[in-house]
């Protein structure tokens, strides 16, 4: 028969040792309820948490709606404005070459003003 090393006999009672204290410590009810009650606790919080997430999503994504039918809006009303400068600088020219270039810098500034109000038109949903 062989002789059995030292080493190997230690080895295995340690081993019985911690399978004894590992059951000891897990076969309590009380420590596994506790867990259970901290995980559902952590799954609610993060159910609350995915909630509030979406919400402020779609509030984001309203707001961001919101902010491009305004910068339309100014757009417009910038335009709207240089077209009247212009109209207003049409009647006050003095010669012909400057008048070519106002009515040049109107007809820009107008087919921009057209442009803007189809894209505020279908932002604020007017388009039928």
């Amino acid at each position: 028969m062989k002789s059995i090393n030292t080493n190997t006999i230690l080895q295995i009672v340690a081993l019985l040792f911690l399978v004894i204290i590992g059951y000891m410590t897990f076969s309590s009810g009380s420590k596994w309820d506790i867990i259970k009650s901290e995980l559902d606790r952590a799954r609610d919080e993060l159910k609350i948490s995915k909630e509030t997430l979406v919400t402020t999503k779609s509030n984001l994504e309203n707001s961001k709606r919101e902010f491009q039918k305004m910068k339309a809006q100014k757009d417009l009303i910038i335009h709207k404005r240089d077209s009247l400068i212009f109209d207003f600088k049409k009647k006050n020219a003095k010669d012909w070459e400057e008048l070519q270039r106002i009515k040049d810098s109107i007809k820009f500034i107008n087919d921009k003003l057209a442009r803007d109000r189809a894209i505020v038109d279908g932002l604020l949903g007017l388009n039928n």
